[in-house]
């Protein structure tokens, strides 16, 4: 394929982002670039300045590996995602896009995430435009499909009020007795990484053009541990209600006495101190860790001698890289059966499915692959193999510039 200029756009850009998103559009943005393509970034530093309470750095491109990167800036500040977010369209950043395609003329712009940055996606003259949707925020304010109580959101209504009840800045822009849809115009063609997100933007007239399935950098295929014997399983991601961490703890306390298994829990998050007290209270400190935020060589040392990664998520999960690392590294997965994870989590990749909140279903899972670590390797080498095949930068950025090129034919 002949080289191509790219725009990505996206509300937030490492190193200062939030999400798997954003993280994503870099992956992404890299790969192309070793392909020998251009690429540009458009995005908001102020969003992440308003969520973290701290000034972004923007590195320096002539360093950054020869990607173009070009923040956009507004006399508002950290108050131009508020008022956006608010109203939807304020305009200033629309124009910096109209003006930087102007200016680059690129073949292909690229839309991700762009909440409180661009609320409303429009298509660029001259140039494929693509919409990748990596979550629910074009059918939900609040992205996820979840009500304030935490239960999943079958038929929405009242949007405004339940976004109110999440103590979120209301999207007037959105405001109704009914959930207001994020158009996409019909020049613009939309992307997955699920069939479950695609089918269930299908259902309110979003019409996804193909599912290309995300891919993660290759973390290591050598499948071979430090220890013969794994004793670990490992939990990493938020500590948040919605991701099923304390279903977890209730499983690993229903089989303690069934298997000698330590439960290693990653992540930060507004259950942390729960967990930890309730750790302590059920005498499960010498089993159980929270070691909080550590760097990923030590994240990547755990989870390479780990027998198994537990996703025990109660919501309706896209395709989570945290499992296509996982099977980067070799390491299988017990997972729920809720949302896109099923697409990405069975046999095929020596991993397992339990009925999403199913204590009981998990703790099954559990004392098995206790009793079935002879087994190991098999399945280390069947999630190894996974990833070669479905989840490599080679996989995706070959499908994801076949699909361009037909777009563009």
């Amino acid at each position: 394929m002949e080289t191509l200029r790219f725009l990505m756009v996206s509300t937030h850009f490492p190193p200062q982002h939030l999400g798997g998103d954003a993280g994503f559009v870099e992956l992404l943005s890299r790969e192309l670039i070793s392909r020998g393509h251009e690429v540009h970034v458009l995005h908001s530093p102020a969003s992440y300045e308003l969520l973290r309470d701290a000034r972004p750095i923007v590195p320096d491109e002539t360093a950054d590996g020869g990607l173009k990167r070009h923040p956009f800036t507004s006399r508002l500040g950290r108050l131009y995602p508020i008022i956006e977010l608010s109203l939807g369209f304020i305009g200033a950043a629309e124009n910096s896009l109209k003006e930087l395609t102007r200016d680059l003329k690129p073949d292909v712009v690229h839309w991700h995430g762009t909440k409180g940055f661009i609320n409303r996606p429009f298509a660029s003259d001259g140039a494929l435009s693509l919409y990748t949707a990596h979550d629910y925020t074009t059918v939900c304010p609040r992205s996820s499909l979840l009500r304030a109580d935490m239960s999943i959101c079958q038929t929405p209504k009242l949007c405004t009020v339940c976004h109110l009840k999440w103590r979120k800045p209301p999207q007037l822009w959105r405001a109704g007795k009914k959930r207001r849809v994020v158009s996409i115009p019909d020049q613009m063609k939309v992307l997955s990484v699920s069939d479950f997100v695609a089918h269930r933007l299908g259902q309110d007239g979003i019409r996804v053009h193909k599912v290309i399935r995300g891919f993660v950098p290759d973390r290591g295929g050598d499948i071979r541990r430090d220890s013969s014997s794994p004793d670990t399983i490992v939990y990493l991601g938020l500590l948040e209600y919605h991701k099923g961490v304390l279903q977890l703890l209730d499983s690993f306390l229903k089989t303690r006495g069934d298997q000698g298994f330590r439960l290693a829990i990653i992540g930060e998050g507004t259950l942390k101190g729960e967990l930890k007290r309730r750790i302590e209270r059920l005498g499960l400190g010498d089993r159980v860790s929270i070691p909080g935020f550590i760097g990923r060589e030590e994240v990547e040392a755990i989870r390479k001698n780990a027998a198994v990664q537990v996703v025990p998520s109660i919501w309706y999960e896209n395709a989570p890289s945290v499992i296509l690392e996982a099977y980067s590294l070799g390491l299988p997965v017990i997972a729920s059966d809720i949302g896109g994870l099923p697409e990405i989590v069975g046999p095929d990749s020596g991993s397992l499915l339990f009925p999403m909140g199913d204590v009981d279903g998990l703790a099954s899972l559990i004392v098995d692959a206790w009793h079935t670590r002879d087994s190991l390797n098999d399945r280390r080498r069947m999630a190894r193999r996974t990833y070669e095949t479905r989840f490599s930068p080679d996989t995706h950025l070959s499908l994801y510039l076949r699909t361009i090129s037909e777009l563009v034919r």
